[in-house]
């Protein structure tokens, strides 16, 4: 008890003691003393002075240019009266503010600097105010406008490095300020607002405004400095305006890197938020983003985006939201091994989604890596958003999993998805999602009929189930819908996989002629595919190939047979009834045991198995590979059943190669059914 009493005496004696020190433009900066009745005439003198914690100085009505910076005390707060207080800077050197506040990290400043207009005099003056080390100091009621590079300069770090300070700064705030017009981008973008290494910062009831120099010129109005390292901030109840993107500089309205238990909430916000960097740590999420509007009045003529997260992203929550008239609404640009973990996109609407130039670019989500294909999403969650494109600027693409190196636990409902003219949901590579869930969604005015359009393979574990599908389709777009998966599919094939395709094709060349080669050419078709099989976990696809394997070391053995006189023992022959019977009975064999293999061990397959239908084709395959170790002509009759299942079981699978591949297969097992016919035909004759 006796320690509180001292230090509520302290507080008391020391407020007591504060002093409020005056400056005027009728003031005397040689023989004014601070006083309210005989002031100084420039902040410089003022902050040159006034040293004591608690002390206060304030600024009259009127206009003051400053020659020289000012270097403003520890505890030592500034006040105005309003816009009439209007701080001029003739300053012209780089990188230098007017008002400077800087000490160690962590140091307690215990101020404020509030009710001035700060005047960069044309954009001759650098910055505004540069505050570095301090925590609990705020800026408010300030207008601060026409800095050349920023307005307020904030970092935690008393040293400018670019990393995370030793002391994060905390208590410091920015509310109830209108800054304008003081940004560049010069090939760097620098801020309006500038901050980093900041624990628990309040921004709130601001306007910022970058909309007043010249297209390719203008920076961000809210950006980081010393790569971040921002923890618990709040940007709230914020106006913040960018102008248009011109397709020369960025669309960011704010840049802020390495952020956790950052939440963006009921802002008014033209211009792209860009989070690259985001981390879960302490906090219950790495970036909370509800109830703002997003987007300009209009759609544009350039690409506008909305949210964009770049690098790995951890626990992202994305709700309530607004976003209107952009390209882009919510958009990943992760980097080779980043992870994107843990996002949930809910209630969110997103409307008017196109660019105003007829080119039908755009997501409603996209996820376009910055490099090659090595990120992986965990655990991905779109809920009850309405994704609405633009009737006549459509965009092609609604929800977009792109590039991917995995993805596991992806589900999209009770989505409104509506006016996208390629397809409402797509994903490229398709084969790399495990667990996809669409359900309860209602499609509308959507490409490839309103259904999911997959590129190379299909997810594994998909369900889709209970969606509405609203209004008519757009029908077929050959050059989206073919072509373009076709050239991805073409595209990412690897050395490996050519060199077994085209084995595949010289053993059936070799097999139509009764070329013995037949063998060493399936036999590398084969070991290629358990290879690349055994590579992508596909423990079941390697067994089916290892019987192809044995089944061509079988058959180069009993074809290379020769009699006493050196004739090939095993020829062209028909089956007979008997024959044809067990070979019936191989194939429904086969059927059974591939069904059931498929269906209790699929985990161990491709992704995209259809039980029955791979069951079928394999066992027709199985069965012609015994007969034509026996040169039996029945055999090309199960390959061509395989091959009649397999080319549309790949399309729908979404691997058009494969398809179109199985097609000139069948195509080659007509003309080997044909020649082999004709040879037995010829023989029958001799």
């Amino acid at each position: 008890m006796k320690f509180f009493s001292t230090l509520l005496l302290i507080s008391f004696f020391q407020s007591s003691w504060a002093t409020t020190y005056y400056i005027s433009t009728k003031g005397n900066d040689k023989t004014g003393n601070g006083s309210i009745s005989n002031p100084w005439q420039t902040l410089y003198r003022a902050t040159s002075t006034v040293k004591t914690a608690g002390d206060i100085i304030h600024i009259t009505a009127g206009t003051y240019i400053e020659t020289i910076r000012c270097v403003l005390a520890v505890g030592v707060s500034i006040e105005g009266e309003g816009p009439s207080s209007i701080i001029q800077s003739a300053l012209s050197e780089q990188f230098v503010a007017i008002i400077i506040a800087t000490s160690p990290e962590g140091t307690d400043g215990n101020q404020h600097i509030s009710h001035l207009r700060l005047d960069g005099n044309k954009r001759t003056t650098s910055w505004a105010i540069e505050i570095r080390g301090r925590k609990n100091v705020s800026i408010h009621d300030c207008t601060i406008t026409d800095f050349e590079e920023s307005g307020v300069w904030w970092g935690g770090r008393s040293d400018n490095e670019n990393s995370a300070p030793s002391i994060y700064a905390t208590g410091n705030s920015f509310y109830n300020n209108t800054v304008t017009n003081c940004a560049k981008y010069d090939g760097y973008g620098r801020g309006c607002l500038v901050i980093g290494g900041q624990e628990g910062m309040l921004i709130y009831n601001n306007t910022i405004s970058q909309t007043g120099r010249a297209k390719g010129t203008n920076g961000w109005p809210i950006k980081y400095c010393n790569e971040g390292y921002l923890k618990g901030c709040k940007i709230y109840n914020n106006k913040i305006t960018k102008q248009a993107y011109d397709g020369k500089t960025w669309d960011f309205s704010m840049e802020l890197f390495n952020v956790s238990g950052l939440e963006i909430y009921n802002n008014t916000i033209i211009g792209s938020v860009d989070l690259p960097h985001i981390i879960k740590g302490d906090y219950p999420y790495g970036v909370y983003i509800h109830d703002n509007i997003m987007g300009p009045e209009s759609l544009q003529p350039e690409i506008e985006t909305g949210i964009t997260m770049e690098y790995e992203t951890e626990t992202a929550i994305i709700e309530n939201n607004q976003l209107r008239n952009l390209a882009i609404p919510i958009y990943f640009t992760p980097r080779d091994g980043n992870i994107i973990s843990d996002v949930i996109i809910k209630n969110n609407t997103c409307n008017n989604i196109g660019v105003a130039n007829g080119s039908h670019r755009g997501f409603a989500i996209n996820f376009s890596p910055d490099g090659g294909e090595s990120f992986v999403i965990n655990n991905f969650f779109v809920y009850n958003n309405k994704f609405i494109g633009n009737e006549k600027e459509y965009p092609y693409y609604g929800i977009g999993i792109l590039s991917a190196a995995a993805a596991v636990n992806i589900k999209i409902q009770n989505n409104t998805i509506k006016n996208f003219g390629v397809a409402g949901i797509v994903a490229n590579p398709a084969s790399v999602i495990d667990t996809l869930l669409i359900e309860k969604n209602i499609l509308s005015n959507n490409g490839n009929n309103n259904k999911p359009l997959f590129t190379r393979g299909s997810p594994a574990n998909y369900t889709i189930r209970d969606n509405y599908i609203s209004g008519p389709g757009r029908g077929f777009n050959f050059k989206e819908q073919i072509l373009r998966p076709l050239y991805y599919e073409l595209k990412y094939i690897n050395l490996l996989e050519l060199i077994a395709l085209f084995a595949g094709i010289l053993a059936l060349w070799f097999c139509r002629k009764e070329n013995i080669y037949v063998f060493p050419m399936a036999l590398v078709n084969s070991v290629i595919y358990i290879l690349l099989s055994f590579e992508q976990g596909n423990t079941g696809t390697v067994l089916v190939y290892l019987y192809f394997t044995i089944f061509c070391i079988y058959g180069w053995v009993m074809w290379a047979k020769r009699d006493r006189r050196k004739h090939r023992i095993i020829r062209v022959t028909t089956s007979s009834k008997k024959e044809k019977f067990i070979q019936l009975a191989i194939f429904i064999s086969f059927c059974i045991i591939n069904f059931f293999v498929l269906t209790y061990y699929k985990r161990f397959f491709s992704p995209g198995s259809i039980a029955w239908a791979d069951a079928v084709a394999g066992a027709a395959a199985f069965t012609g590979m015994w007969l034509m170790t026996r040169k039996k002509l029945e055999s090309w009759y199960w390959w061509i059943l395989a091959n009649i299942i397999l080319i549309p079981l790949f399309f729908i699978k979404f691997r058009l190669v494969a398809s179109g591949y199985h097609f000139l297969l069948l195509a080659m097992c007509v003309w080997g059914w044909y020649e082999w016919k004709r040879k037995r035909i010829i023989k029958r004759k001799i």
